[in-house]
């Protein structure tokens, strides 16, 4: 890594695990499709490559096989999680932690571990737009402001973070909102809890977590939970191939504010019959999803502001806690 000075005053742990802001792409230009390259950088050589420097941060690294995030999943939220904890252990001046992170599925393992990891010690999910080698890109900028923000005081206590394009975000609001501008992730029902501007790292509200942690049950195998998309015109085929695979929950992606199809209905009202679990979210980016009563859905539980895919998270942690629809229904409101 570069020469910084030699006071350094913080420890910021910073883990790779792949994704556009470790690719190379074949030149300059190469803003679609630099993936097929081949070419990812480890944790060390991404930092090298952006020679960042801070006179009061002392980074160490630390890494996984840097892959696309399409690939990962709950074995390696769980990998990342004992990653952080073991880190914690080792570093007794630990300010902070930075996962480096493909964007397509950064939201995802970001509310996972959110929900799943509960130091005050901050956490700071970030990742790039175009790669590294790529003109304008946005690496450079990204990491060094999720190492800015992880090294605040002001980070504690916030639960898991995402720094993209100066903006803060907690983990449970934020969202992938485009394919490819550098302003993709936005937080549409809450906006951004604080920016980071030139030096300075500000937060618009008080410490607060999205969520406290949910203990994980060790042993447990995760649920499987699929994720139905209502459209215009859409039957209950879905329903019945995710029932056949063996789904312990459900979650629409429905009709705004909240609906499935009259032949969706039918089929979800026959997996509630079955004993599974039924999540109701929306296609809108904004708003709460709440349990409406036209969807004719027994014990139908409503995602309040979590989009589908992190309902489905949260539905397969509460499936490894409960199997009482009331409780699941207060995990809901307590984490959605």
């Amino acid at each position: 890594m570069c020469a910084g000075e030699s006071y350094l005053k913080q420890t910021v742990l910073v883990i790779g695990t792949g994704g556009t802001i470790s690719c190379m792409g074949v030149d300059p230009f190469d803003l679609h499709d630099y993936p097929v390259s081949g070419k990812r950088l480890s944790t060390g050589e991404l930092l090298d490559r952006l020679c960042l420097s801070f006179s009061d941060i002392d980074i160490v690294t630390s890494g996984f096989e840097p892959v696309s995030s399409t690939e990962l999943g709950p074995e390696f939220w769980l990998a990342l999680q004992f990653e952080i904890l073991q880190a914690s252990q080792h570093f007794d001046n630990l300010s902070g932690v930075v996962v480096t992170h493909g964007t397509a599925t950064l939201e995802e393992s970001a509310y996972a571990l959110d929900l799943l990891y509960g130091s005050e010690m901050p956490v700071v999910f970030t990742g790039a737009q175009r790669p590294a080698n790529a003109i304008s890109s946005d690496a450079a900028h990204n990491l060094w402001s999720a190492i800015k923000v992880a090294a605040n005081p002001k980070a504690r206590g916030r639960g898991v973070l995402v720094v993209m394009n100066g903006s803060i975000f907690t983990a449970c609001d934020v969202s992938k909102t485009d394919n490819f501008a550098l302003d993709a992730f936005k937080a549409p029902n809450s906006g951004p809890v604080g920016q980071v501007n030139g030096q300075s790292v500000t937060f618009r509200t008080l410490p607060h977590r999205c969520s406290p942690s949910l203990e994980l049950r060790q042993n447990k195998a995760w649920p499987r939970v699929d994720i139905i998309s209502s459209y215009a015109g859409s039957d209950g085929m879905l329903v019945e191939a995710a029932n056949a695979s063996g789904a312990q929950g459900l979650v629409v992606a429905g009709l705004p504010p909240g609906y499935a199809t009259p032949d969706q209905r039918r089929a979800l009202r026959a997996a509630r019959e079955k004993g599974i679990v039924v999540v109701m979210a929306s296609r809108a980016l904004s708003g709460a999803t709440l349990p409406l009563k036209q969807n004719d859905i027994p014990d139908l539980i409503g995602s309040q502001r979590l989009s589908p895919q992190k309902s489905r998270i949260l539905l397969q942690l509460a499936l490894m806690q409960t199997n009482t629809i009331k409780e699941i229904k207060k995990l809901f409101l307590q984490f959605g």
